[in-house]
């Protein structure tokens, strides 16, 4: 699937400028981060770096920031993945299966995303508000976005029909 048919779609779910998301793919696929020179084929593995990416101060800095974002560890001491690339990915393979994760239930959670640091607000299976962080703990300059998990998943689906409508994808 090329990028190209979902540019709409992750706009629309993540509040970006399609123009942005164009641009930030590029930036992304010419630092081997994204598949294809001319537009590769996305798949859900590929999605966490479109989110992280999106989150960059600038569209040139979207690499750097995937790479340092991706190895943002863990600041908490929960029974999840030890890097915040690693749980995003653990988050997009879980959600179109099963609203858990760990003792975490993801319905309804929110991915807060900055240059420093993830964050993920979901309710624990008892009930009780979840905050696990990754990376820095201190307040960060860079601006915060803000993903409502369900966005995730709804785009993880999207793109996984259509790779399963092509055949060019495994299901999860």
């Amino acid at each position: 699937m090329r990028e190209s048919r979902h540019l709409g779609q992750i706009a629309r779910l993540f509040h970006q400028p399609i123009s942005r998301v164009r641009q930030t793919l590029r930036a992304l696929r010419e630092a081997g981060m994204l598949p294809g020179k001319r537009g590769g084929d996305l798949r859900p593995s590929h999605i966490a770096d479109v989110v992280f990416g999106l989150c960059a101060e600038g569209i040139q800095a979207s690499p750097r920031c995937v790479r340092e974002l991706r190895l943002a560890r863990l600041q908490d001491a929960a029974d999840l993945p030890a890097t915040a690339g690693e749980m995003l990915r653990a988050v997009i393979e879980t959600l179109p299966k099963s609203p858990v994760l760990g003792d975490l239930d993801l319905d309804d959670g929110f991915l807060s995303v900055s240059d420093e640091s993830v964050i993920l607000e979901c309710l624990s299976l008892s009930g009780k508000r979840a905050v696990v962080r990754y990376g820095t703990a201190d307040e960060t300059a860079s601006p915060t976005y803000q993903f409502k998990l369900n966005e995730i998943r709804e785009l993880a689906e999207i793109v996984e029909a259509f790779n399963c409508e092509n055949r060019k994808t495994k299901t999860y």
